[in-house]
């Protein structure tokens, strides 16, 4: 394994805003988030080479390379399944631009970070020249963390905690926290590893912020990758701490040494740990109280949240539109459908209530009434049993503003408790199509571009656009909807002229109102090695399906991330049965120029 570290400044801010917010754990907003760089979002590619990363904070600092041949290398599903930044120690870097507004004073930053080798000198993150560092995180050969930064007075000072905190075997969480005040503070998976009474202030400069090296030095590229990077501007407080280590862990796979609070993270519990936020209260003085993080649900106004207490949730990572294949909602409380996705949080204490709100953009028209908040309150991971009268099935949710609506005064959501959202008026609120994938394929130099959909309501048409960037799109064909299904349907284009090279697909779908939403963009990225690819067949099936043009060694996993089968392949056409799992997404994991792949199947019957 290698170690990973993220990377992450705090600035202050008004804990009483009544804006949510959305920073990392849904600590901090654009006014104090200033810089968010988080590999799973943002990032430009050409093949695989980073040509930018953007800023996902609103403020607009984006890292780029310094050149052609500092591009470092976007690697998939390295870390608890999220991608990370790879740096080949020799002479990759990014580099943003300065601003006033990353001159520093006072800080707080978390690292998660990827050493492929340990050596002097890993330079993770740096503002200004080797002694003239306004703020700096690097590591030496023993893995220590070495935190330098000139003062105000001339002086400066550079220590470094213990040997052992950067390794390549593991992932971790290093924070690191400045403030004149109090002086610095040092942690790793929450455990503190240095602390001192430093009372000078830093002095800010104007060089440019390098991440992966730095400034006017030689032999401290980075050999190794970042997950992300954000930034603030002052120490957040013990609740916040609480809440951004358990989003930090619960996204790479880490256990904390203190106030590991949130465990739905785990295997056992459903892996729900995507988009995790939360609040919560350590004291008075000591609070978080709206958040939202990169999520569509917002917890606010909470009622009853004591010292200690907090609410941490995340979800499965299905999709955000209404399921088209699954009956698992309270028909006999007239629902019509429910959300794929399944939230589920971790309650320390006993708060009373709370309100909740969803961000339903994109998801054509809502009328708010239709709306239902569905509480699994038993706890099987079933909906379809819950009732009005048994508090499972919630009414009253009000338009706020925009595309977002509130269910208030929430009693419900209690510790290790399942929700999503359902309608009861699939023809008003529809929660419309569910697309279960879209892919494209190399054939007989073509790409054919395939999708399917669970349901679909209102829609119109498709629209398959083609680039060579992966920036700049433009239409290459138009394909019509069935308009309104319950069941699946299968679609295809074929692009009978592909770029040389890399060609970007992706998908548009549009109602019959105007309305139109994207899914994610798929790459050729090159179209001649593609063409080694394996085949799979038929695909969805009934759990008998063929694999071709493979001899290796493949691993099977389910929607959870549980391994069911290994096997080795080696003939032309293998024949795979999996009659005995039940039906859902599957996922095979084999090597393509000695690259990991996946391909998705899809078992019905």
């Amino acid at each position: 394994m290698k170690s990973c570290f993220l990377i992450i400044f705090l600035y202050s801010y008004n804990l009483k805003s009544i804006f949510a917010q959305t920073g990392p754990g849904g600590v901090g907003a654009s006014t104090n988030n200033i810089i968010w760089l988080d590999a799973n979002r943002g990032v430009t590619l050409t093949g695989t080479s980073v040509t930018n990363w953007a800023d996902q904070s609103g403020n607009g600092f984006n890292a780029v390379p310094s050149s052609v041949n500092a591009r470092p290398t976007f690697v998939a599903n390295s870390v608890n399944s999220y991608p990370s930044i790879d740096f080949d120690g020799t002479d990759d870097q990014l580099w943003i631009t300065d601003n006033a507004i990353l001159d520093l004073t006072q800080w707080h930053i978390f690292i998660v970070v990827i050493a492929d080798l340990q050596k002097n000198y890993n330079a993770w993150l740096v503002k200004g020249n080797d002694v003239q560092e306004n703020y700096e995180m690097l590591s030496y050969n023993d893995g220590n963390v070495h935190m330098p930064h000139l003062y105000t007075d001339a002086t400066r000072t550079g220590p470094s905690s213990a040997a052992g905190q950067v390794t390549t075997t593991e992932f971790n969480i290093i924070e690191y926290s400045y403030n004149a005040t109090v002086g610095r503070d040092v942690y790793k998976n929450f455990g503190s590893i240095y602390t001192d009474n430093e009372n000078k202030t830093p002095s800010a400069n104007n060089f440019d912020l390098y991440i992966g090296n730095e400034r006017n030095t030689t032999g401290r590229f980075i050999n190794g990758d970042l997950a992300e990077v954000i930034m603030f501007n002052a120490p957040i407080n013990s609740a916040q701490r609480i809440i951004v280590n358990n989003y930090l862990a619960a996204k790479y796979g880490r256990t904390l040494t203190a106030n590991d609070l949130y465990d739905e993270d785990d295997v056992a519990s459903g892996n729900y740990d995507h988009e995790v936020a939360g609040i919560g209260r350590v004291d008075a003085s000591n609070i978080q109280n709206n958040s939202q993080g990169t999520g569509i649900v917002t917890i606010l106004n909470s009622v009853g949240l004591d010292d200690n207490e907090f609410y941490i949730w995340g979800h499965d990572n299905a999709p955000a539109v209404r399921s088209g294949t699954s009956l698992d909602y309270p028909a006999g409380e007239g629902l019509q459908g429910r959300f794929s996705r399944i939230w589920r949080g971790s309650e320390t204490g006993s708060i009373t209530s709370f309100d909740i709100r969803f961000n339903l953009s994109g998801l054509g028209p809502v009328t708010a009434s239709d709306l239902r908040l569905l509480i699994d309150t038993d706890n099987d991971g079933i909906f379809s049993d819950e009732t009005v009268a048994g508090g499972g099935v919630v009414a009253g949710a009000t338009f706020v503003a925009g595309t977002t609506y509130q269910f208030s005064g929430v009693t419900g959501l209690n510790n290790n408790i399942r929700f999503t959202v359902g309608t009861i008026n699939i023809a008003q609120t529809p929660l419309p199509i569910e697309l279960l994938n879209f892919e494209a394929t190399y054939k007989n130099d073509e790409v054919h571009t395939e999708w399917q959909t669970a349901s679909e309501i209102n829609n119109h048409f498709f629209t398959v656009e083609k680039s060579n960037d992966g920036k700049s799109f433009s239409a290459i064909g138009v394909v019509n909807g069935v308009g309104n299904s319950s069941t699946i349907k299968k679609y295809t284009f074929i692009d009978k002229e592909p770029f040389q090279g890399i060609s970007y697909y992706r998908l548009k779908q549009t109602d019959f109102d105007g309305n139109s939403k994207y899914a994610k963009i798929v790459s050729i990225n090159n179209l001649e090695d593609n063409k080694n690819d394996i085949k799979i067949y038929p695909n969805p099936s009934k759990g008998v399906f063929y694999i071709e043009n493979l001899n290796q060694e493949i691993t099977i996993f389910n929607a959870l991330g549980q391994k069911i089968l290994n096997l080795k392949i080696s003939q032309n056409s293998s024949k795979i049965d999996l009659t005995e799992q039940s039906t859902g997404v599957y996922f095979i994991e084999y090597k393509l120029n000695n690259k990991i792949q996946y391909k998705k199947i899809v078992i019905q019957r």
